[in-house]
């Protein structure tokens, strides 16, 4: 067995360990959750794919709603696995003023745990748990209607009972006549008590001013002492200026200053030698000579070159060059005129299909078109979304066909758009491995298989580890099906299929 054959053999056993091993850790096999009837008068607004809320997390998402044959309605959600719902929890559809409804599930605060919780599987609408539904502006409007007949029998006692509340004012008003007598009587006495109290103060105040320049006289010494702080400040500060002063005046730094200075017009002037040597190099006559021998050789290679291997009837003409060619004359031009003829229709067909060629061989497009399906579970990357698609990628191979290529394009154009470069090598026959930017992550790829038919790894995401596992198989020269999933290792995965084209 060649040696490619076994490094292409190891990567191959090495990819299938690893999609085993994500296997077993993530339970790739087994389903996303279970599904859980709710029984609800109405739907309330609520959509299929609503989010479903549990303690303000979300655990799923509606599946899709069934009308019973009483009209009222059976929700059927779709919820996360290893997580159970307790049997004493509500269920709310809770409507905000700007947005889509969701179900919002309030467990128990109450009782031992653990809870016990209802088994997987859409129940009878007879023994599913019932739901609470929002109130609706037509509730709100009919209970509005009640309290307005209620104001207005309670306008109509007022009415009846206007004489006998007239009356009572008047003997209000004579009442707060005669408290306004006694109130001018007790303001009258509040004033000589109010002065004789001023005075009392005003002695108090005097005693306080006395108290407060005694008080002062005892705080001078703390003063001074403050200040002589700020003097002691002031001459470390002047301390620390000096030192700075000398610095700036230290003959040895004055001396590196200087020395550094020199450098610099040494280094100017050897630059100015350098250019001088430069065009004493360009004006010597031998130098001259070479460089003319070589636009002559440039130029027998460019009409090589345009006459594609003598197909296209053409020959270079260069003296020095070619063989058989006569020197030219004084007075003839430096530079060979080549010698052409018209081409023929076959030589055209024949350069159309070298150049075709030779650009298949330096670049590669790649248009990819595929479908998402519906995603059961929310998921914290942004990469992720609900959209369905159709999805359209594209991406530019250069060098497709050599020992290393490099992979750049774009993802979901249109939508959220993610690019991807990368270096691929190929490490055996059928092999290439390859690592850089995918899905706008940091990321490795890995590609197995021949004539457009194997398989596709790519693990990207450092914050949110994700490996996206492809089959491909060739349906035309130009075209191959694919399918596989995405985020296979998470619980937001999602089945992608569809079609690629190569240009």
């Amino acid at each position: 067995m060649s040696r490619q054959a076994i490094v292409g053999a190891f990567a191959l056993g090495a990819l299938v360990l690893l999609f085993v091993i994500f296997y077993e850790l993530t339970n790739i096999g087994a389903k996303a959750g279970y599904q859980l009837g709710i029984h609800f008068e109405t739907a309330g607004g609520l959509q299929n794919n609503a989010p479903v809320l549990f303690s303000g997390l979300q655990v799923g998402a509606v599946d899709h709603i069934v009308l019973l044959p009483d009209d009222s309605v059976s929700v059927v959600v779709s919820i996360r696995k290893g997580i159970g719902i307790p049997t004493a929890s509500k269920f709310l559809i809770q409507a905000p003023v700007a947005g889509s409804p969701t179900l919002v599930i309030v467990p128990p605060h109450h009782g031992p745990l653990p809870y016990p919780t209802f088994p997987p599987g859409v129940a009878p609408p007879a023994q599913q748990p019932k739901g609470t539904n929002p109130v609706t502006i037509a509730d709100l409007i009919q209970q509005g209607q009640g309290e307005i007949r209620r104001l207005d029998t309670i306008l109509a006692q007022i009415q009846g009972s206007e004489p006998r509340l007239l009356a009572q004012l008047q003997a209000t008003l004579a009442n707060a006549d005669e408290m306004t007598t006694s109130l001018k009587t007790t303001v009258a006495q509040l004033g000589s008590t109010l002065q004789i109290n001023l005075g009392a103060a005003s002695a108090n105040i005097a005693a306080m001013s006395r108290t407060l320049n005694s008080t002062a006289s005892l705080a001078a010494p703390k003063v001074d002492n403050m200040i002589a702080q700020l003097d002691q400040t002031s001459q470390e500060l002047n301390h620390s200026m000096a030192v700075v002063q000398a610095l700036a005046t230290n003959p040895q730094l004055q001396a590196n200053i200087l020395a550094t200075t020199q450098n610099i017009a040494q280094t100017t002037q050897e630059l100015a030698q350098l250019l001088a040597d430069l065009r004493t190099v360009s004006s010597d006559p031998e130098t001259q000579a070479h460089v003319r021998d070589t636009m002559a050789n440039l130029d027998a290679v460019m009409q090589r070159a345009a006459s594609l291997l003598g197909k296209l009837g053409g020959r270079s003409h260069v003296y020095g060059v070619d063989q058989g060619v006569p020197a030219p004359s004084a007075s003839s031009s430096p530079m060979p005129q080549p010698s052409a003829r018209p081409l023929t229709r076959r030589e055209r067909t024949a350069m159309s299909g070298m150049l075709s060629n030779l650009a298949r061989q330096l670049i590669q497009i790649q248009l990819r078109v595929g479908e998402l399906d519906r995603q059961q579970v929310c998921c914290p990357s942004p990469l992720f979304s609900a959209d369905r698609g159709p999805q359209t990628d594209i991406n530019a191979i250069l060098f497709p066909h050599a020992t290393t290529s490099v992979l750049f394009g774009a993802n979901d154009i249109g939508q959220n758009t993610t690019w991807n470069l990368d270096a691929l090598e190929r490490v055996a026959p059928y092999v290439r491995l390859g690592g850089g930017i995918l899905y706008s992550r940091l990321g490795i790829m890995s590609e197995i298989g021949a004539h457009g038919t194997g398989l596709d790894a790519r693990l990207y995401d450092a914050r949110h580890p994700m490996l996206d596992l492809y089959g491909r198989v060739r349906v035309a020269p130009w075209a191959d099906l694919f399918f596989g999933e995405r985020a296979i290792n998470q619980p937001w995965r999602r089945t992608d299929y569809g079609i690629e084209f190569r240009y």
